[in-house]
């Protein structure tokens, strides 16, 4: 189901999948629309046993959101997560993050320990105090212009995300064809809200279970970061993807989905 919601006064497009038990949250990459998340949501919906309700939304900015005319900081983000919980009728949820997405996780299970059961990081960092990308992919991301076309993400995703992600045709063609350019203000509003944020001082208090998943392969994020925050956590568990890229959520599903849905079952 798709609708619109207001969480901390701010309108957000969400699509909620109704299941059993706790649900999960997704938060994406940076700039990226929910749409995009959709081979993960129908991969999840084919493990057996529980249903799990699937809770996925645009940032201000992004796919049907509106962008917002003044930008939000992390802690402000992660209380329009905990009010959109709210809204759906939800106590508790799951949060998994991609990338930008898991600093946003991060922060709604620092600031909201009771609202949030379990953590997935997929792809993602401390933010600051961080093992860094290559200066030229640290370029790339600093503008949505690749989101500006099917030509040209298709040019750039496999040099950008790694983990041969333009090997799997099908997926490519999803990838281009879903995505939506997001607001150029709501994309700089995101590198906005990350400035200057680190996790690094907090994470060790996490009570939560934390799977960190991380490619081999990953341009953007070098696996290293996931081993240094696995021994900063309490309770977290790595598991690195084989020649997997940026993208390993999406282009090893066969493998994540399955491990995920154990994690959070």
């Amino acid at each position: 189901m798709t609708t619109a919601i207001r969480a901390n006064g701010i309108s957000l497009h969400i699509d909620h999948r109704p299941g059993e038990g706790t649900p999960l949250l997704l938060c994406n990459g940076i700039g990226a629309n929910l749409e995009l998340l959709q081979p993960l949501v129908d991969r999840l919906s084919d493990q057996p046993g529980r249903r799990v309700p699937v809770i996925r939304f645009d940032m201000p900015g992004t796919g049907g959101s509106p962008v917002t005319r003044l930008p939000r900081r992390m802690p402000q983000l992660a209380r329009m997560l905990a009010d959109l919980v709210t809204e759906l009728g939800y106590d508790e949820v799951d949060v998994l993050g991609i990338s930008w997405g898991g600093a946003l996780a991060q922060e709604f299970a620092h600031r909201y320990p009771r609202r949030c059961r379990r953590v997935v990081l997929c792809a993602t960092s401390m933010g600051m105090v961080m093992v860094p990308a290559k200066p030229s992919v640290l370029l790339t991301l600093a503008s949505p212009l690749r989101y500006f076309g099917p030509g040209r993400m298709r040019e750039t995703a496999a040099r950008l995300y790694g983990g041969g992600f333009g090997d799997d045709p099908g997926l490519a063609a999803h990838f281009a064809a879903s995505t939506r350019a997001p607001d150029p203000l709501g994309y700089y509003w995101q590198i906005l809200a990350g400035a200057g944020w680190t996790s690094a001082w907090y994470l060790h208090w996490l009570r939560q279970p934390v799977l960190l998943v991380a490619g081999d392969d990953d341009p953007i994020v070098p696996a290293a970061n996931a081993r240094l925050m696995a021994r900063l956590l309490r309770h977290g568990t790595v598991h690195i993807v084989p020649g997997g890229g940026h993208l390993a959520l999406l282009t090893h599903a066969s493998e994540l989905v399955p491990l995920i849905h154990r994690f959070l079952s």
